[in-house]
């Protein structure tokens, strides 16, 4: 009966993140495939939620980094200066130099949750049932996964960028 109660509360939560439940709770692979679409669905979170840069605060949605990207890229093509706002804030002229610390800080963010999330992924792929249940976005990742995601982060010439 607990378990059942434990089941259902999981299911509740996952609905509420709009994923289906397992129809099997002791279907390892059921639950790794749900798993993978609940890190899938906090990483997303992580990256809209944003970045603080110069003292104001940048969500990240999907419009947020398309935006973010063709700006930039007007800046690599020579653009002193480009439009853009910070969350609440007046549209304004942002410098080349500033936008560009924006821009690297904002890649560098989705760089960071990305990669964990890809990492955190492969954690899920080899893990068991009851492993499965610890994992959590913003875990700590097994040593060989924690030592190859700093090496990446560390060869692609950025800090942790979360």
């Amino acid at each position: 009966m607990i378990q059942h109660r434990e089941d259902s509360i999981r299911g509740m939560r996952l609905e509420r993140l709009g994923i289906q439940p397992p129809a099997d709770w002791n279907d390892v692979e059921q639950v790794r495939a749900v798993k993978k679409q609940e890190i899938g669905a906090e990483c997303s979170a992580a990256i809209y939620a944003g970045v603080d840069v110069g003292g104001s605060h940048y969500s990240l949605t999907e419009h947020d980094q398309t935006e973010l990207m063709a700006q930039a890229q007007t800046v690599k093509e020579g653009a002193a200066a480009v439009p853009y706002h910070a969350d609440g804030e007046l549209c304004r002229m942002y410098p080349a130099e500033e936008f560009t610390a924006l821009a690297q800080a904002a890649t560098a963010h989705v760089f960071y949750h990305r990669t964990y999330c890809n990492h955190v992924n492969a954690w899920i792929s080899r893990a068991d049932l009851a492993e499965l249940d610890s994992i959590k976005y913003g875990a700590e990742l097994p040593a060989d996964l924690k030592k190859s995601m700093a090496a990446i982060i560390a060869a692609a010439g950025g800090g942790d960028g979360a």
